[in-house]
């Protein structure tokens, strides 16, 4: 189905029989899932009552599975800022996550950076730099609400991949403050957080994200782990952030881009 979708005087077209999901399937029960500081799988077992365990493979009438998860440690998620300030929006606070003028944008995180961070730069951490995304970005419009960084280079192991033995890309300050600087109101990206491994738990580039210049929050997002294939060109896209109406700081999510025609 062709959608025509106008945005700021302008018209674009999509087909929204060809959006690309860009979240990591959660597999429950088993081993092939990302891991964050948390080396546990989801777990899925089944509702008992009266002797019945409701699973049709075991001969009940329906399923009824019951499932645990580290939302933020083993797959695509996307938060709020209530991820990390106290009375801030939940994710059923956001409302407005379905075509959102988005960028697509790859980088190849530098070493060595001279741009700041709230705790410790070494020399081997592979750091998303604000030059890293001016020159990326040097060709915007205003049609910019979302970046989505896919982080250089791109294989297909970050789908199961154990975030613990190695630390992840992650953004400078001045990179979030130039972000947050030009209208962008979400960032989606292929790591599994925006701040360092140990920052010694400030996050503080999640605090800087979600925070306004008066000192209150906002309803912005972040959203981790997503993983987009190689075959989405970089450039502009819509995007619909998929999350349930939970009242929490974070939720499983499935983003899905559609490109621009």
């Amino acid at each position: 189905m062709k959608i025509n979708i106008e945005y700021d005087s302008h018209k674009y077209e999509i087909d929204s029989d060809n959006g690309v999901d860009i979240s990591i399937p959660v597999k429950f029960n088993e081993d092939e899932n990302p891991k964050f500081y948390d080396t546990s799988n989801p777990k899925k077992h089944y509702y008992e009552s009266a002797g019945v365990e409701y699973n049709i493979n075991m001969g009940a009438g329906c399923s009824v599975p019951l499932v645990t998860m580290n939302i933020h440690c083993s797959g695509t998620h996307t938060e709020t800022a209530n991820h990390v300030i106290k009375n801030a929006p939940t994710i059923s606070d956001i409302k407005k996550i379905n075509f959102i003028p988005s960028q697509l944008i790859s980088i190849a995180p530098e070493q060595g950076t001279n741009e700041g961070y709230h705790s410790n730069i070494n020399e081997s951490d592979w750091v998303i730099t604000k030059n890293n995304l001016m020159k990326s970005l040097n060709n915007i419009d205003d049609f910019i609400d979302s970046l989505i960084i896919r982080t250089l280079p791109n294989e297909e192991n970050k789908k199961i991949k154990n975030y613990n033995s190695g630390d992840h890309p992650f953004l400078s300050n001045e990179a979030i403050s130039f972000l947050k600087s030009i209208g962008i109101k979400h960032i989606v990206i292929d790591t599994p957080s925006i701040d360092k491994f140990d920052d010694g738990g400030k996050l503080g580039n999640h605090k800087i994200f979600f925070t306004n210049d008066d000192k209150s929050t906002n309803k912005n997002t972040v959203t981790e782990l997503a993983f987009i294939p190689n075959h989405c060109v970089d450039g502009i896209y819509l995007l619909c952030i998929g999350v349930p109406n939970f009242k929490l700081d974070a939720a499983p999510s499935r983003p899905i881009i559609y490109k621009i025609k």
